[in-house]
């Protein structure tokens, strides 16, 4: 734990060793398997979870489909749950363990006082709504400006590259929730480019060939 708590402070830039110390006493970590829910819609947030290591998925739900708003990387925490327990609102939002996950657990009512004691601690909510906004305007301009099949594409090679290699182990469905679409929509786009020959089709798995 104390390995782990460290690796924070200096990633986040954590130096006031009263906060440190206040995070040691008053904070405790967690580990979560593949799948595990951590935060739910509908909910009041209790605590502020950041993510230590693994990967958590961030999303909406609606008509029985999950459109996905972000993903949550180590050293993380998720920006609308954080808007949420600094002003006494029940989560708008998921999140769901994609890897194996270690986080780090602070209850709400420190996370409010520190805002206003420790300048670390406000540079932390500050860059983390800063971080967000990016990625949430990067999300729009996709959305706004890019065909569902360019975005298709670009989700395949990126998976293709974070996972090192050419053949994908996934379902039309989870490619479907990624992209806030439906599997019909992705099963149709997908042979589309196995027609022109740039992935293989198999059984839950796509091979790209280009």
């Amino acid at each position: 734990m104390e390995d782990l708590l460290d690796s924070f402070f200096r990633r986040l830039g954590i130096r006031e060793q009263e906060l440190q110390e206040k995070i040691r006493q008053y904070s405790t970590i967690t580990y979560h398997q593949d799948k595990d829910s951590i935060i739910t819609a509908g909910a009041y947030i209790k605590v502020l979870r950041i993510l230590l290591d693994g990967k958590v998925r961030v999303f909406q739900e609606s008509e029985d489909r999950e459109i996905l708003i972000y993903y949550l990387s180590p050293m993380e925490t998720c920006t609308l749950s954080l808007s949420a327990s600094l002003g006494d609102c029940l989560s708008t939002v998921n999140a769901r363990v994609e890897n194996n996950a270690t986080v780090l657990n602070i209850p709400v009512h420190y996370v409010k006082d520190w805002v206003h004691l420790y300048p670390s601690w406000n540079n932390f909510t500050l860059s983390t709504f800063r971080d967000s906004y990016d990625v949430l305007m990067d999300r729009y301009a996709k959305l706004a400006f890019t065909t569902l099949n360019e975005r298709l594409v670009e989700y395949l090679y990126q998976e293709a590259k974070i996972q090192r290699t050419q053949t994908l182990h996934m379902s039309h469905q989870q490619i479907a929730n990624e992209l806030g679409t439906t599997r019909e929509v992705v099963s149709r786009l997908l042979k589309k480019l196995e027609k022109a020959q740039r992935v293989k089709l198999g059984q839950k798995a796509i091979q790209i060939l280009q």
